[in-house]
């Protein structure tokens, strides 16, 4: 009897070692297979948000003391920020000028010839559907007065009524002209005039540039 039981007992520890081992060799065959998996909460999991992206253009001054610089933001709701900045030749001392929003529909732009050519004023321009539109600026950020921060030359030339609608700006005739283009009634080609700042005076010249 005492011998059978011996046995019975051999037997029972010998299946639990066969079996243990079993079981050992199957965790370790899942733990070679099987692909860690990464918490919620883990760094691995985190997905950096990328930055705004931020585009920058500048107009150096003629004589490379002076820069405008433009900066485009993207915002959430499709519109764009633009932000205007004058600073010196090299970039640095930015002075915050002027800000607008735009929908899409309208950009804005300096102009390679935005300087006047004693460094004191620059312009800017809109573009939209409905045409072109020219701010002048003095370029200590001053306002003119205390209205006017800056100029409007497109809506200045709208009301003085000249007869012409205004087109665009080319550029400066002098420290202090701005030129300005138009078409006629007819959407034909119509005189050229100067905008003078800081009197804001609209004069009709002879000849077309």
């Amino acid at each position: 009897m005492t011998t059978v039981r011996k046995i019975e007992l051999e037997s029972i520890f010998l299946i639990s070692i066969v079996a243990a081992a079993s079981l050992f060799f199957v965790v370790q065959r899942n733990n070679r297979f099987n692909v860690p998996v990464v918490s919620v909460n883990s760094p691995l999991a985190t997905i950096a948000t990328p930055a705004p992206k931020q585009n920058v253009f500048s107009q150096v001054s003629p004589d490379g003391t002076k820069k405008v610089i433009m900066k485009i933001d993207s915002n959430k709701d499709d519109t764009q920020a633009y932000s205007f900045y004058t600073a010196d030749g090299s970039g640095n001392h930015e002075q915050f000028i002027f800000e607008k929003i735009q929908d899409g529909t309208a950009s804005m732009t300096v102009p390679f010839n935005t300087w006047s050519s004693d460094d004191k004023y620059f312009f800017i321009q809109e573009n939209s559907k409905n045409g072109k539109r020219i701010f002048a600026f003095k370029a200590t950020g001053e306002p003119f007065s205390d209205t006017e921060k800056y100029f409007d030359v497109t809506d200045l030339f709208k009301k003085r009524e000249t007869g012409n609608n205004f087109n665009e700006a080319t550029g400066w005739a002098s420290d202090s002209l701005i030129i300005v283009n138009t078409t006629k009634q007819d959407g034909t080609k119509g005189p050229s005039y100067w905008f003078e700042i800081p009197s804001k005076a609209i004069i009709q010249l002879s000849t077309e540039f």
